[in-house]
């Protein structure tokens, strides 16, 4: 008779009919996959024959192939974290920043054919500024110093070199972007999580560098096109392009700073003697909901805006802390801002280009310039507009992504019967277990 053993059942990463696949989808589908590791870790030590040992074995290969499909292109967390699923969901988010900065490149890629006569400089060839040079081995096995550079952040290499010089002077970090998460600010104090939250921090700033150039390669080419007979005036009455969401990121950061003296002064009553209950959750709870009843212009508030319902939230998933609920709505505000910064620029070019198209055949021949410009604008139209999806993306940097369950159950021993429930041995989380129910 074969040993038996439970795992949860993966939701699958279905691709919807334009092509996107959620954040939400992506971080099930990889903490499913940690839950089918931490469940047979567990149920692994039960059984004790020779079944038993190739199980555990069989367990660290499933480890190293979750490691190697994911190590394409999601690196290690900079500080061991003890959760495997807390793990999963900081590489989820390094990995969802990546397919966006994915076509981010695409778009720089654009723009770097005409950044000559746009007057701009690259990019991608900018020192990171808030990193030293670090100490690399060459292939001679000599230690050299090298200054990592925004586009190492566009290879995993590069991102291990960056991830070692941030690791290095972790204090210039916190001295750049200020006030670290898990620092102990919120309530919690976690070395390991803070670490990481720096390098997502890392991550969002060169997002936002990158999408500031895109912003001023298309006021400069706004700028030329409105010196050329013809279009000229019609351009020029668009105006150039002003970040929208600039307002209601001060507002929110304002807004943050006076709940973080509220939350410190709540600590200091507790410890002074003045108080005998720290109100730094009901505190937080208060901003939270703030956050999420924020109104934005043409998208209602923003908890609508980034789908963010609280009371689905605590239903289904696991969140350890309000200081963690509050970090995710952070993540999906930057994520926000970006999509309606990305909107609104995506408006303005492709009325750029429908004037130009409109413009008279001579206006292409004599000014190459004029040719050069509606090439570079036409690409980057149908790039945001969902030209290439997401589910393109993933299938050009990473297919494997799609099979990882069924992979790892055929890793599993022949010894070994697997069956497939739920949520494998976990209760279900919509039933109150017996002891919890009213007599």
């Amino acid at each position: 008779m074969r040993a038996i053993v439970y795992v949860p059942e993966i939701p699958g990463l279905q691709c919807d009919s334009s092509g996107k696949i959620s954040f939400r989808q992506m971080e099930d589908y990889f903490v499913g996959i940690s839950k089918i590791i931490s469940q047979l870790k567990l149920q692994a030590k039960f059984i004790q024959d020779e079944c038993g040992k190739e199980l555990i074995q069989a367990i660290r290969d499933i480890e190293k192939l979750v490691d190697d499909i994911t190590g394409i292109l999601m690196t290690d967390v900079m500080k061991k974290i003890k959760s495997k699923e807390q793990e999963m969901k900081y590489k989820v988010r390094e990995f969802m920043k990546e397919i966006d900065v994915w076509f981010q490149k695409k778009i720089v890629e654009a723009l770097l054919k005409i950044i000559s006569i746009l007057g701009i400089p690259n990019p991608l060839t900018t020192p990171i500024p808030f990193i030293t040079a670090v100490t690399l081995i060459d292939a001679a096995g000599n230690p050299i110093r090298y200054q990592p550079v925004i586009k190492d952040f566009f290879t995993k290499e590069g991102k291990v070199k960056i991830k070692a010089a941030m690791a290095e002077d972790i204090e210039s970090i916190r001295k750049f972007f200020g006030d670290g998460k898990y620092d102990g600010t919120l309530g919690i104090k976690s070395p390991e999580h803070e670490a990481e939250e720096f390098w997502q921090k890392a991550l969002r700033w060169m997002k936002e560098l990158l999408s500031d150039f895109i912003a001023a390669c298309i006021n400069a080419m706004i700028s030329l096109l409105t010196k050329i007979p013809i279009i000229g005036p019609i351009i020029k009455r668009l105006g150039v392009f002003i970040d929208p969401t600039k307002s209601i990121k001060e507002q929110l950061k304002l807004k943050y700073e006076e709940f973080k003296q509220k939350m410190k002064k709540a600590k200091e009553d507790v410890l002074s003697g003045k108080a005998f209950e720290d109100l730094g959750e009901k505190i937080l709870e208060e901003l939270i909901d703030f956050v999420l009843n924020l109104p934005i212009p043409l998208f209602g508030t923003l908890g609508n805006l980034i789908g963010f319902d609280k009371e689905q939230r605590k239903k289904k998933e696991t969140i350890h802390s309000k200081e963690e609920l509050w970090h995710r709505i952070e993540d999906a505000f930057d994520d926000a801002m970006e999509k309606i910064k990305k909107f609104f620029q995506t408006d303005l070019i492709a009325k750029i280009h429908d004037i130009i198209l409109k413009a008279p055949g001579w206006i292409l021949s004599q000014f190459p310039i004029v040719k050069k410009i509606v090439k570079a604008i036409k690409l980057i139209i149908d790039i945001c507009r969902g030209k290439v999806s997401i589910c393109v993306v993933l299938n050009i940097i990473l297919k494997p992504i799609f099979s990882i369950p069924d992979a790892i159950l055929k890793l599993i021993p022949n010894c070994i019967e697997v069956k497939r429930t739920k949520y494998g041995l976990e209760p279900n989380p919509e039933v109150s277990p017996q002891w919890a129910k009213p007599a």
